[in-house]
């Protein structure tokens, strides 16, 4: 027995020399290393500052509740979250939950309105946290490498999963089965590793004790300690913003909760809350779908906040700063107990806008009382859904924007903190009820449409297994869609200034011309059918170019778009919209821009024949492919028959079909319509190789009618489809700034500018200088010259004596500008039109209303774009500019004593 003690004895004397002595230095490494943590810093944004050096966003060093996991910790966490849970409530403070997996009912709730985008999102989440390999075993066990196809159908399987299923199964991985006292092994079978309690059941057990709400708040810290363990040790933030008194209570109860403590951390703030929030934009976690990117660029993927829209995302390497570090030592509980080094952060660089905040506040109170006038209704259009709006102001000399408002707004506070929203308001940003909305819409309107009518279920989504509605005709209003720069509308008649510069540069018009407005212009032979005239029916009888602006006569402008269309081709107008920045010349394969540094819809177009020959070419085969269904191409009827793509063709037949659409594709796109006996005689042809493809049955029934088939897509083809695509209608709808014209309201802010100037077409920018934290200017923003107009100066300013007619006595802004307003103002009014034939009225739809201005008329300084949809008559867009210029000119109006009719003064 002795012998075996000093065996024993011996043993362990050998064991303590090699720890102690051979690996002495291998162990204190390894203790350093436990006890040693690398801790980073975040950097204060940069400022986001108006014109005049007012604060619009800053960043506030404010308390964070963060717990630190060690090994030692870790054992103790439910108990430690318990106690913290305690606290919160005590204190009034909240969990910070950007958690995607909510309850009641279960959803997932993710921070985009794209359903593609949700869709990924989701499938990241799943992925994150394991669910895929559950999947692969099942289908690929075997499989080391996936293919992209076999990903794909791993991501399919992904999205069966649903909310609840993956709560369940989280309820078990995350072991919340521990705060019933179980323990691993009463759970899953050591040995065999199989289940003998599912998450289901151990969420039943737990319903037994906690609430669901309290279940899922322990898997959300579980998840976010989860989550961040990826991208190595650091604090993990449980509570952001916390009040000081909050943090005291905290920092006296850490020993009840072992890795809690309190760190400062800085949280972005906006003053003013909605003020230019479509300028300023807003802060975000850096969602799944966009993970990779950002953690290239060094980025921590699980705290980090980036800019999502407007300046915060569009200078987001400017604003961002570079981040500090601390290394500490800490303890068992994960506190830190000895600072060994320290770098401290940088803040980020400060954007000076060109925005003055006075004006800009101005500029959004005006636009929303505006709104809720036309809202209430009592004029002769209905107006009640005039729900969204965008306005303007720009400096006519540089391009530098004074103020830009876009109608709905948000508050960026609201986005600041992750899990500052409620679910309520994440519905209401990135998840609205568009079956609840239409059906109050309906109600409201006094329709006698459905919600399948009006928002209709996305069948593309759908099939990807995302059931989600349209809004097809453009009717719920979107607070993170900036109607200033992304919104594309048909102009109206504020348009009719380019016209009258097309036609006073090629000659069809001179100041002189007078014509004879008629209402109804029907006065040529080619043009008999047309049907366009003034709004409300009104012959202005002779006019001249000034009186037809100040009138906005359709008439007027149509004979002078009739004219240019003859004389020089359906282009000309066109290619003086491109000089204004209005559409683009699709041979130079650049769309047109204003430049502004945030995001700005380009798409927009004017007529031209390149343009609508690739839409036509584009969208006529399905409608000759409907038609072919129908039997019928308006003249008589035949047996339907159909020559859409199908994957059951064979390839015979697959060709045969190609070969008769491509005949009318190639038919509209060729410059000469050849004769409509011509073309049958050849589409027949066609459509007996095709049928004498066919089954004997089918083969009898059709080739009987093969001649009427091809004589009517001929005639249908030459007469209605190439009319359309030629024919100088469109000129005519371009001439008054209807049809296929479409802009954004700062490309109609930048046109009116330019004809204001004398013709200089300027970029337009939002950021006036950029600087470093204590204030030196490292980059000022100078005045870009886009395009100098080769215009004659005479020819402006008749355009500009139209212009200034419109705001006064004789105009359709009279009722604004006519009387009292001490600065002379000039303008355009506009009223266009959503959809034809009586489309927009049965959807609840109506014009919209348009206004372009700039003052004073006699020496411009600046120019307001005012757009209201289904705000009806331009005119009612117009006391949004008076307001604007109240307060930009402010101090020469006090000078002389004038009284503003809207005071809007900013707090």
């Amino acid at each position: 027995m002795l012998a075996i003690m000093v065996v024993i004895f011996s043993l362990l004397v050998l064991k303590l020399f090699y720890v102690q002595v051979v690996s002495y230095d291998d162990y204190k490494e390894m203790a350093t290393n436990r006890s040693t943590k690398q801790i980073a810093e975040a950097a204060p944004r940069g400022m986001i500052l108006d014109k005049n050096g007012e604060v619009l966003a800053k960043s506030e060093q404010s308390y964070a509740v963060v717990y630190m996991e060690t090994s030692e910790n870790k054992k103790d966490i439910f108990t430690t979250l318990e106690n913290l849970f305690k606290v919160l409530d005590e204190t009034g403070e909240t969990i910070r939950d950007d958690f995607s997996l909510k309850i009641d009912p279960y959803r997932f709730e993710f921070s985009s309105t794209d359903p593609d985008v949700k869709r990924n999102m989701e499938i990241r989440f799943k992925r994150d946290r394991g669910f895929h390999e559950e999947i692969k075993r099942k289908l690929f066990k075997d499989v080391e490498e996936l293919t992209e196809e076999q990903e794909s159908q791993i991501n399919d399987e992904l999205l069966k999963i649903t909310p609840e299923e993956c709560f369940d199964k989280l309820v078990k991985d995350y072991e919340l089965y521990k705060l019933i006292g179980l323990e691993k092994k009463d759970v899953t079978d050591s040995k065999t590793n199989k289940s003998i309690m599912s998450g289901t059941e151990i969420k039943e057990k737990l319903l037994e004790k906690y609430s669901l709400e309290e279940i899922r708040k322990y898997m959300l810290v579980r998840d976010t300690i989860k989550m961040q363990m990826f991208t190595g040790y650091k604090p993990v933030i449980l509570a952001s913003n916390v009040k000081k008194d909050s943090a005291f209570i905290f920092l006296q109860k850490l020993n009840e909760m072992p890795g809690i403590d309190v760190s400062i951390q800085p949280t972005r703030v906006y003053p003013y809350n909605n003020l230019a929030s479509s300028v300023i934009g807003y802060i975000g976690s850096i969602n799944s779908s966009q993970k990779d990117k950002y953690e290239e660029r060094g980025y921590d993927v699980s705290v980090d906040s980036i800019g999502k829209s407007g300046i915060e995302s569009a200078f987001e390497d400017r604003l961002k700063g570079a981040k500090g570090g601390t290394v500490v030592k800490v303890n068992k509980d994960g506190r830190k107990t000895e600072e060994l080094f320290k770098l401290d952060p940088y803040p980020g660089q400060n954007v000076q806008l060109t925005i003055d905040k006075d004006v800009q506040y101005a500029a959004e109170r005006a636009l929303d009382d505006t709104m809720k006038e036309l809202q209430r209704g009592g004029g002769d259009l209905n107006t009640k859904n005039a729900t969204r709006g965008a306005v303007i102001a720009q400096d006519i000399k540089t391009g530098k924007i004074i103020a830009m408002a876009s109608n709905p707004s948000f508050d960026p506070n609201l986005f600041a903190v992750p899990g500052r929203l409620n679910d309520d308001q994440i519905k209401e940003y990135f998840s609205p009820d568009l079956e609840k909305f239409g059906n109050d819409y309906i109600k409201k309107m006094g329709l006698n449409k459905t919600v399948d009518d009006l928002f209709p279920i996305d069948e593309d989504m759908k099939q990807k297994g995302v059931t989600v509605r349209k809004d097809t005709y453009d009717i719920y209003p979107k607070p993170f869609f900036n109607y200033a720069t992304q919104g594309i509308v048909p102009p109206g008649s504020t348009y009719k200034g380019v016209t009258a510069v097309a036609g006073l540069e090629t000659g069809v018009i001179n100041v002189n011309d007078t014509i004879n407005d008629t209402n109804r212009y029907n006065i040529y032979d080619d043009i008999k059918d047309f049907k366009g005239k003034n709004d409300g029916g009104v012959a202005h009888g002779p006019i001249n170019i000034v009186n037809a602006l100040a009138k906005s006569s359709n008439f007027f402008f149509f004979e002078t778009g009739y004219r240019m269309g003859k004389q020089y081709g359906l282009d000309k107008l066109a290619e003086y919209s491109w000089k204004f920045g209005l559409g683009y010349n699709p041979a130079d394969g650049q769309h047109s821009t204003t430049g502004i540094e945030i995001e700005e819809a380009t798409n927009g177009q004017v007529f031209n024949f390149e343009s609508n020959k690739e839409a036509v070419s584009r969208l006529i085969l399905f409608d000759v492919v409907d038609k072919f269904n129908a039997g019928s191409f308006g003249r008589r009827n035949f047996t339907p028959i159909d020559i859409g793509k199908k994957d059951s063709d064979s390839e015979e037949i697959a060709n045969a079909k190609q070969v008769i659409k491509d005949s009318v594709s190639n038919t509209i796109t060729i410059e000469k319509a050849p004769k409509v006996e011509d073309l049958s005689k050849e589409l027949k042809t066609k459509l007996d190789l095709y049928i004498n493809l066919l089954s004997e049955g089918e083969k009898e029934a059709y080739l009987k009618q093969t001649d009427a088939m091809a004589y009517d897509l001929a005639a249908y083809i030459i007469f209605d489809i190439r009319a359309n695509t030629f024919g100088i209608y469109n000129v005519l709808n371009a001439a008054v700034g209807q049809g296929v014209n479409q802009f954004n309201l700062l490309q109609l802010s930048n046109y009116i500018s330019t004809v204001a100037n004398g013709g200089t077409r300027y970029r337009t920018h939002l950021v006036d200088k950029i600087t470093d934290a204590e204030g030196n200017i490292i980059e000022e923003i100078q005045p870009e010259v886009l395009e100098k107009l080769d215009v004659k100066p005479e020819n402006l300013n008749i355009v500009k004596e139209g212009f200034e007619k419109v705001d006064s006595s004789d105009g359709t802004a009279r009722a604004t500008f006519g009387e009292g307003f001490p600065i002379n103002t000039a303008g355009k009014t506009g009223s266009a039109t959503f959809r034809e034939d009586g489309v927009q009225e049965e959807v609840g739809r109506t014009s919209y209303s348009v206004y372009v201005g700039y003052a004073p008329a006699d020496n411009p300084e600046i120019a307001v774009s005012v757009i209201i949809y289904d705000g009806g008559h331009g005119g009612s867009a117009a006391p949004v500019a008076k307001a604007i210029y109240e307060r930009y000119f402010k101090e020469r109006l006090d000078a002389i004593g004038y009284k503003p009719q809207y005071d809007y003064k900013l707090e």
